[in-house]
Parts: C-alpha cells; structure tokens; sequence
C-alpha cells in the first residue's frame, strides 16, 4: 500500500491558528467547554474526485465534525485522489481558558473547516479510498471520534479496482479475504467507526449504480472495514448535483447488468431515500420515482428463480415500544410488494416481513455527544430484499 508524503496545508493551518488567538492561552481550561481531558479526534477522506457529485458536507456528516470541535479534538484530511493528497491535522477545538472565546473558537473553526473540506479538489487521475482511509486513521489515538468519508466509494487503483470487470458483483467476504491477505487492509481501524457520504453516488459519464450493484458495493466496504476491525456505518442523505470542472480522469466503473449479475448471497437494500416514503405511512411519496427504482430489480427477483422476503426497517426516534414501528415496517414492505407485482414479479415470488427497529443491521440514531439526529436515524429506514437462507445482516 502505498503512503506518499505528507503534504501540510499551511493556509489552513494559518487561518485556523487566527481565529484561536483571541482568549487562548498555553495551558488549557480545567473544566467547561475548553477542557481538554476527553479530545476525540476525527479522520477525514474527502474532496471532488471526477465521476461523481462535488464535495457538499451532507448535515450528518457536518455533525461529526461539530462534535469533534466540541471535544477539543483534531482532524486529518485526506484527499482520495489516485495518490491520495495529505493535507495535515489540525485542532479543531480551542485552547481558550474563556467558555464564550473557546466556544466562538469552535463554532468558527467549523465554519472554516467545512468550507475547506467542500472546495478541496483531487490533483492526481484515478480515487483511491483504500488507502486514504488508511492514512487518516493514523492520529486517532484511543477514543477516536472515527473516520468519515465522503465520496462514491468506487475506488478506481489497484488492489481494488472497481474498473476491473466483475468486482464490483464479487463476494464482499472473499475481497475482504483477499485484501487481508495482502496486507492491504486500512491500520489503526480497531473499534473505530468508519462513516460513508455519498458511498455508491455517481455523476458525469459515470453510468448509475443500480440497486444492487449498490448494495453489493455497500457490502464490500463493510466487510473490508469489518475485516480491519471496525464497523461501517453508511450516512443516509444520497449526494447529487454535478462533478466539479477541470478535474483529473478517473476511469469509469462498468456496472453490472441485474438480470445476469445478481448475487442473492447477501441483502439488498433499497434506502428511504430511494423510496420516498411519506414521513410515518407507507405511502410512496414521489410513485413513479419509486416505480422507477423498484424496476431495477424486477429482472433479479425473476433471474433468481426463488422466494424473495420483502423486510421493512423502522427508526426507534427514541420509541419506547417497537409495536408501532413492526406495523409501519411490514405496511412499507407490503407497498413495495405491490409495486413490484405491478411491474410483473408474480406475487408467488415474493413474501413481506417487518422488523421495525428492532433487528441486527440497527445504527445508533444518537450522534457523538449523544444528541438524537434525524440524519442518523434516517438510515435504519430501510426495506431490504434476501432471497431464502440469507440473514438480513448477511
């Protein structure tokens, strides 16, 4: 694996040392906002890479960033170009004895840090999140706040390159083996959260990833995060928009024809956000975009030959009782049923469960400073497809 230089970003560093001046002092505040005994810090992979939407902080992953600040804690950004740009770590909290001053310090920094991270650029042709992953986890430290990445995850370098015919349809399990192997897994991931913007989210010349091909790349991250001993958690808000201008090429990814690359191994998740279901029913908010992703699949489920379960997947938003959300799930899953039997999967073929949000694959909805967020709680409304013997986590 590959650990070019360093490469300090100085205007950074500059503008971020500015705005702590005021207040700060060399020993740190005992108590309060500014105290120091308890910095998490964060590792950051991000920056407009060609074939897919610019780099936009969704509110999710703007959170992971706020809670470092407030923790006092540093950020490592890396750039996942084909050689990966390090841009340095840098405090992203405050030294300040004063709470207001220290608090001013962190909101400000936050300011300058996302503005910074949504206009950093690739330099080199290809992505490779591999191995930026790898380098923003070497200053975590023990109780590290995680690692975020934003991008499409469709990393285009060897040794895991999606432009390979046929890997991105290849078992989750044996890539992760594989990459194991070789010694290429990330390092310093143990008990570490891995949280993914934008994972499976294209633009330009890149062609759609269809639902399944999603998943499966889903799975593939997960079992190579699991593999080096962390854990995947995937941010609900989808990018979109354009692919920023005047970018090095990346190679396009071929996506797999779903009617003879299914691989009904593992799960299928087709996310809220790709379903728009109005908020609390199983109503499709936007019908015949639902219809349109649903589609997909049609010629899977048909390919596959055998009984699919249909689950629906609730949010808890702190629910005492999971009575309310197993209805609301098997309704959801119903409502998908339909509308695949209205495009022409026999109803023989398919069987709906609910869960609601009491299940294996259920995330935090909680975010660092454990603050409920409907972001995070976004992504365990879900409905998710296995065909007979397979597990809902896999």
């Amino acid at each position: 694996m590959r650990h070019p230089h360093r490469l300090i970003a100085p205007a950074l560093a500059a503008c971020l040392v500015a705005a702590a001046l005021a207040g700060c002092s060399s020993s740190a505040a005992a108590s309060g906002a500014c105290s120091q005994a308890h910095k998490r810090n964060l590792g950051v992979v991000a920056g407009s890479t060609a074939n897919e939407p610019a780099t936009q902080l969704p509110a999710s992953a703007t959170k992971q960033l706020r809670a470092t600040g407030e923790s006092n804690g540093s950020v490592t950004i890396v750039v996942p170009s084909g050689t990966p740009q390090a841009r340095g770590t840098t405090l992203l909290g405050s030294t300040a004895n004063d709470e207001i001053v220290c608090k001013s310090d962190q909101r400000n920094k936050l300011t300058q840090v996302t503005n910074y991270i949504n206009a950093l650029k690739a330099s080199t042709p290809e992505v490779d999140f591999l191995d930026s992953i790898d380098q923003a986890a070497r200053n975590l430290g023990k109780d590290s706040m995680g690692v975020l990445v934003v991008g499409s995850g469709l990393q285009t370098v060897d040794p895991l390159n999606f432009a390979v015919q046929g890997l991105l349809s290849a078992d989750p399990q044996q890539v992760a083996s594989d990459l194991k192997s070789k010694g290429e897994l990330p390092k310093n991931l143990e008990g570490v959260t891995v949280y993914w913007s934008g994972l499976g989210d294209v633009a330009g010349p890149q062609q759609p990833l269809t639902i399944t091909a999603r998943s499966n790349l889903e799975a593939i991250w997960a079992a190579i995060v699991k593999a080096a001993g962390g854990t995947l958690s995937v941010l609900p808000e989808p990018a979109s928009g354009a692919a920023a201008t005047g970018l090095p090429a990346v190679t396009t990814v071929p996506v797999p024809a779903a009617a003879t690359k299914t691989d009904w191994s593992h799960p299928i998740v087709v996310r809220d956000s790709d379903l728009l279901f109005v908020k609390n029913t199983a109503t499709f908010s936007q019908p015949a975009t639902a219809q349109q992703v649903l589609a997909g699949l049609v010629p899977a489920i048909e390919q596959n030959g055998q009984t699919v379960t249909i689950t629906g997947t609730a949010s808890k938003d702190q629910a005492t009782s999971n009575a309310s959300d197993l209805v609301l799930s098997k309704q959801r899953a119903d409502a998908v049923k339909q509308a695949l039997v209205t495009l022409g999967v026999p109803p023989s073929l398919l069987v709906t469960a609910g869960v609601g949000h009491d299940w294996c694959g259920f995330k935090p909805e909680t975010d660092a400073t454990g603050t409920y967020s409907d972001a995070l709680a976004a992504q365990n409304r879900s409905v998710i497809l296995t065909s007979a013997g397979v597990g809902l986590c896999g």
